[in-house]
């Protein structure tokens, strides 16, 4: 990797590699509720269900992600693109759990020896990693 590659997180290639057109328009075609201008990434997960982050509150989002756990995280860690690659996998575990009036379904992954755990509203929204 070039000297350039740290910064290739802000190009627009980055943000298109994240941002999938097709499933942008996918998730328009929803009823979910979500804020585009807001998504920082959009997936499928192993199963083919639409998974997104977007850059959130100190609830839920990147920006709850960040700031409750990103110690756990390395400082130089693309959290977005990381969960994107996480979601690919089969989870190891799967528990659905009643948060106030919604449900969120917490998975947990194993990947490159770590052990993750990824959670998200049934409607796709992920709340936190």
């Amino acid at each position: 990797m070039g000297s350039g590659y740290k910064g290739y997180i802000n190009t627009n290639g980055a943000k298109e590699r994240l941002k999938p057109k097709d499933l942008m328009h996918e998730l328009e075609n929803s009823n979910a509720k979500y804020n585009k201008s807001d998504i920082v990434m959009i997936t499928k997960n192993y199963a083919g269900k639409l998974m997104w982050l977007e850059k959130g509150n100190l609830k839920s989002g990147l920006l709850h992600i960040k700031t409750r756990h990103g110690k756990d995280f390395g400082s130089n860690t693309n959290i977005p693109l990381l969960a994107k690659k996480i979601l690919q996998l089969k989870p190891i575990k799967h528990i659905s759990r009643k948060e106030g009036k919604q449900l969120a379904d917490v998975f947990i992954y194993n990947h490159n020896g770590m052990i993750y755990l990824i959670a998200y509203g049934d409607n796709g929204y992920i709340v936190s990693f």
